[in-house]
């Protein structure tokens, strides 16, 4: 029994003896015990107060606990309810049964332990149906307030926004933004990986751009390389922060779980699955020699195939710090060597053909200006994690403005303020920057 709902048990019985009998019995239940002896005075209390469990008798002289009943559930639908009943009136108390009026009934006269026992599973029912219908509720308008935010994302994204930092809250219905928020995590713990998951998921979005998916599935994979080192969450420190090739075989062993912590993470949420899977897989080998399931080709997801990719670009690509030229080149030459082994040859190809990775040469690391919020423009790069004055979370280093990100900004800060300004990757000069 719900020990946050203080239950209402209605009896019904024209014999006083009666009544007193069942509040004896009763009266070790944390519960409020209301005793009438006619049917339609019940059906009036009935009209006015949210009863858990109703007790009738059956033989009564104003109305029949059958015929009680019935109109006890057209009052309230979710209330147990217990008939009692003498042998004569089984066929009755059979019928009402089978016509759900009635959830059981009890045999007169009665046990009082089996009574009770009863009358406990009663309570323990009637909270659990509450309980689905608050949580059918609660469903319902989280998927109406989805579906809205789903046919006016961009628009969603910035009102929600606005409301967080308002009422300073949680994320509500702002489904990119938790997404970002979740693939931050791991990225503020260590230095090297710095804004990793956030490059990887651009140059998936790029990859994705030449490839014709249903929009579910391309947000699917969009999502999952946000997501897809989720999992490094749970890796102690001192494993995080060494290089791959200074840890132990059991360390290792460690490393390679994040995968599967990964995919664990996100399955607590309503519709990953999917993503879940493309997250386990995302380290698998085309050879089938990966991991954590050694599987090949085909059978590993194409969301894992791209991430893995631009997973493996990325780290190979910042070996040196921000790569130039001669990096993305070499880097490339790593994805070619091992096309068909460790990498789907296919997307090997298109990523050489496409130059995918030249992407990485937006600017030059060395030229760095600071722009306040009005003077931000569409297409620059942002060259630095950027936070409010209240420590609020805004945008990873190498975001990449839209014209909505920049109105979502300039939004916020008119109520938080970005006090030094947005560095962003000036192309050649300062004032080149200031008058692009």
């Amino acid at each position: 029994m719900s020990e946050e709902r203080l239950h209402t048990i209605l009896v019904v019985d024209d014999e006083r003896g009666i009544l007193k009998a069942l509040r004896r019995l009763l009266k070790s239940l944390e519960a409020e015990v209301i005793t009438v002896d006619n049917g339609p005075q019940a059906l009036e209390i009935l009209k006015n107060t949210e009863v858990s469990l109703i007790i009738s008798d059956q033989r009564m002289p104003k109305m029949t606990g059958v015929d009680f009943c019935a109109r006890a559930k057209a009052l309230r639908p979710d209330s147990i309810r217990i008939l009692l009943t003498g042998y004569a009136d089984i066929d009755a108390t059979v019928e009402a049964i089978n016509r759900g009026s009635v959830e059981y009934y009890i045999s007169k006269p009665w046990d009082d332990d089996a009574l009770l026992s009863r009358i406990k599973e009663s309570l323990n029912m009637y909270d659990i149906i509450v309980e689905n219908r608050e949580l059918q509720e609660l469903t319902q308008i989280q998927n109406a307030k989805l579906k809205d935010l789903n046919e006016n994302l961009q628009q969603k994204v910035d009102e929600q926004t606005y409301e967080i930092q308002e009422r300073h809250a949680e994320l509500r219905q702002s489904f990119m933004e938790t997404i970002k928020a979740l693939s931050n995590i791991i990225e503020h713990r260590s230095e090297e990986v710095g804004s990793h998951s956030t490059r990887v998921a651009n140059l998936v979005k790029l990859m994705l751009a030449d490839i014709d998916l249903d929009s579910k599935r391309y947000q699917d994979i969009v999502v999952s390389a946000f997501l897809h080192d989720i999992g490094k969450i749970s890796i102690p420190d001192k494993i995080l922060m060494r290089n791959r090739g200074e840890l132990s075989n059991a360390e290792l062993e460690v490393v390679k779980k994040h995968v599967i912590l990964g995919q664990s993470c996100v399955l607590a949420i309503t519709g990953f699955e999917e993503i879940g899977i493309i997250i386990r897989h995302h380290h698998e080998h085309f050879d089938g020699s990966g991991y954590p399931d050694s599987l090949s080709e085909n059978t590993i997801p194409l969301g894992s195939r791209i991430i893995h990719l631009a997973d493996a670009f990325d780290h190979l690509a910042f070996v040196k710090g921000y790569p130039n030229s001669r990096g993305v080149k070499d880097a490339t030459a790593e994805l070619v060597r091992f096309s068909g082994t460790r990498y789907d040859s296919d997307l090997v190809k298109k990523f050489v053909e496409k130059e995918y990775g030249n992407s990485y040469l937006h600017r030059e690391p060395s030229k760095i200006v600071r722009l306040k919020v009005q003077d931000l423009q569409p297409d620059m790069v942002v060259a630095g994690d950027v936070f409010t004055h209240n420590g609020m979370f805004l945008l990873p280093k190498d975001a990449k403005l839209s014209a909505g990100m920049i109105k979502r900004i300039k939004n916020i800060n008119r109520y938080d303020h970005i006090e030094k300004g947005v560095p962003i990757f000036a192309p050649s000069s300062k004032r080149e920057m200031l008058h692009a």
